[in-house]
């Protein structure tokens, strides 16, 4: 059985490859994306079984990168979590508008995010 695929969408080098350690571990296939428009193009082109996506992306930002995904018929049931160090409640209740699985204020344990993931796919 091939393994799941978990695309990482963040403009943070080093945290992204802090989470695809993480995830890898598990057994996880980790695609990363650096902003909204890869976040986007990886989303159809890979199709994965989930997505951690930041909101403070260059090129389409995260919550218009949520919007493109959530209004795309391929992308549309793709659980999602939203893994930002913003932590706004205007910002998060525009994010559940889109269906969002979890919002994760960062810092956050590593681990924390594994048993999100799990629970989702």
């Amino acid at each position: 059985m091939e393994a799941k695929k978990i695309l990482v969408v963040d403009d943070d080098l080093d945290f992204v490859k802090l989470l695809s350690r993480h995830i890898s571990r598990e057994g996880y296939n980790v695609i990363a994306a650096f902003d909204g428009y890869q976040a986007i193009r990886l989303a159809h082109t890979e199709n994965p079984d989930l997505i951690v996506l930041d909101i403070r992306l260059p090129a389409g930002g995260g919550i218009g990168t949520l919007k493109n995904l959530r209004n795309s018929s391929q992308t549309i049931n793709i659980p999602i979590i939203i893994v930002t160090a913003y932590d706004n409640a205007e910002v998060k209740k525009e994010a559940s508008e889109y269906n969002v699985e979890e919002y994760m204020v960062k810092p956050f344990d590593p681990k924390e995010l594994i048993e999100k993931i799990w629970k989702y796919i």
